[in-house]
Formats: structure tokens, sequence, C-alpha cells
């Protein structure tokens, strides 16, 4: 693969603003959390002022200690002169504060999905990168600036969070690589952050994984494997997070198996649906179908109904691929 050259919109818009605000969508992953850390770092070497917002929830225990570095509510009264970032996405809706308190800025967008709005003044999307982090590393690049020690770890723990630590990566993959050198020569662990990624978990966690494992099912011909958790589950064992790369990592390891779906209930009428594939099977299609985005191998979204019906919605596309 090679990325995308860099828009000269994306230099013009830097140029054009003295303040920025850099926001992410809710629920955020670490690929989100420290590409907007990774993008103030480079703005602020260029001058500029950058306020980070992030609705959260900061659930995962992986992020939590991110939380401080964020502003988590909207008050940017002032428009002018202020140019809005959205990362890690292309919808403003998916931020999690009113589009109509947005929607006046300037925009500029930097993300690695290719689902999503054409919305922006200044767009960057490049759907070949693994990570947003890895576009941000781009920047500095572009700019031929260094990101410090710390900078590079979160650019890096971006990274290693959305590519299951290089285990998505396909073949032909070398300019991926070249920018993740960067990263450990400029001071990222990846000891640490492997460590970082898979540790501190509470016991429930655990527990909670089993209870997944114990109600996993295969559908369509021993082909997909889907399971649920709900609120009940995480009230009781105090929980609320299920380590789901692990759990991903197990599933997807059972004979067989070419696509996972985990559904958690929010609600009786919110499910938040979780997608992985070993092969062919494009799950950000499936993804893109409910309202949600991602890649080929992994995506998710949140759909609006009870978890039979969705589990039914979710089966119907798998069948439509396979």
């Amino acid at each position: 693969m090679t990325f995308s050259e860099i828009p000269s919109c994306i230099r013009e818009g830097f140029n054009s603003y003295k303040n920025f605000i850099v926001i992410g969508h809710e629920q955020p992953d670490a690929d989100c959390l420290c590409s907007q850390l990774g993008l103030a770092a480079l703005l602020k070497r260029l001058g500029k002022n950058v306020r980070l917002i992030a609705k959260g929830p900061f659930t995962r225990p992986e992020t939590r200690d991110l939380e401080p570095l964020f502003e988590t509510s909207w008050s940017y009264p002032s428009v002018a002169g202020t140019l809005l970032i959205l990362l890690d996405c292309s919808d403003i809706s998916r931020t999690g504060y009113p589009a109509e308190e947005l929607e006046p800025f300037d925009l500029m967008i930097i993300d690695h999905h290719a689902a999503g709005s054409s919305a922006g003044k200044y767009r960057y999307i490049d759907a070949a990168s693994p990570s947003t982090t890895l576009l941000i590393q781009g920047l500095w690049d572009e700019y031929g600036e260094k990101p410090d020690a710390e900078t590079s770890s979160y650019l890096f723990f971006g990274f290693a969070t959305d590519t299951g630590f290089f285990r998505h990566l396909e073949g032909e993959t070398g300019p991926v690589f070249h920018r993740v050198a960067e990263m450990i020569d400029n001071g990222a662990s990846p000891n640490a952050i492997y460590r970082r990624i898979n540790s501190g978990r509470e016991l429930g966690t655990r527990r909670l994984m089993g209870r997944l494992l114990e109600r996993a099912r295969f559908h369509c011909g021993n082909r997909i494997l889907i399971s649920w958790e709900n609120k009940d589950d995480r009230e009781e064992l105090g929980v609320d997070d299920r380590d789901s790369d692990r759990l991903y990592q197990l599933l997807q390891s059972v004979a067989g198996c070419e696509a996972v779906a985990l559904i958690r209930e929010e609600s009786e009428t919110l499910c938040i649906v979780g997608l992985r594939s070993n092969n062919h099977i494009d799950v950000g299609r499936i993804a893109s179908e409910l309202g949600g985005g991602g890649h080929v191998k992994a995506a998710g979204c949140a759909v609006e109904s009870d978890r039979d019906t969705v589990t039914a919605r979710v089966l119907e596309l798998f069948k439509q691929q396979l």
C-alpha cells in the first residue's frame, strides 16, 4: 500500500487560522484520542492555539488516564478565526455534541475511514491507512518536525490499538512500518504500549468474557459467530469494559469462523454492534448499512432497536455477502 498524498488544502488550513478546536468521536478509542493529542502537539509547535475536546465516556481502561487532557463540555462561542478539526470520523453528528453548535465553524476532516459525509472545507481522507495516528505522523513529516517521545508514544498507542498490535495488517504494508519505525526512533516503546493495552483489567472483565464465550453461537452454516451482553451483566459483575480485543481474538480463532459480531445492549431500544472479519467478508460495509463505519476487517455501529431485531438484521447482511 501507499499513503495518499497530503492535500495542499491541509497546509492552507493550518496557515489560515490561529485558533483550533480538535475534536473526535464520542466513546473515543485510543486512535481517536491519540491522533487528537498528536495533532495538537504539532499545531502548538507551529505556534497555534489549540483546544482538545472529547465527549467521552472514557470507559476503556487503557485510555482512562487521558481524560484530564481533554475538555468534555462544549463551550466555544467564538467562530471567527477558528478552525474545527474532526479526527477519526467524518461526520460531526458522531462527536456527541449538538450539530447546530458545531456547524457554524469552518471544518477540517482528517480520517482513515472511507465512510462518512462529504462535509468539510479541508479534507484529508486516506482509507488505506490502518490508523489516523499514522496520518498525523505523516503531517509531522510534512512539516519537517520531529515529535517528542511522549507524542510519539501516543501516536504508536493509537496505531497499535487499531491494528490489534499489527495483527490486522496485510502484506505489502512497508510504508506503514516506515512510519511506525519513526515513532519508535522518536521514543515510543512497543513493550510499554503492549502492557498498557493488555494489563490492569478487573477480574469482572474476565468473568464477563467467559459469559460471552458461553453465549456465542454459530450461524450461517457455522461460519459466523455471534454473542451478546446486556446492562444486567455489567451491573452484576461491576464492569463497564469487556476487553473486546481479547474476546475477538478468542472467537476468531475458532475453527470455521469467518466473522464475529458482538452485540451490547445499552437499553431495550439501543444496541452497540462490534464486527470483525477473518477473510473476505467486509464488515465495514455491514456497519455502514447500519449507520456506522469502519474497515473491511474491523467495524462497528449503534443501532436503535432491540437485540433480536438487530441480530436478525446483522445476519441478513452477513448472508448477502456469503
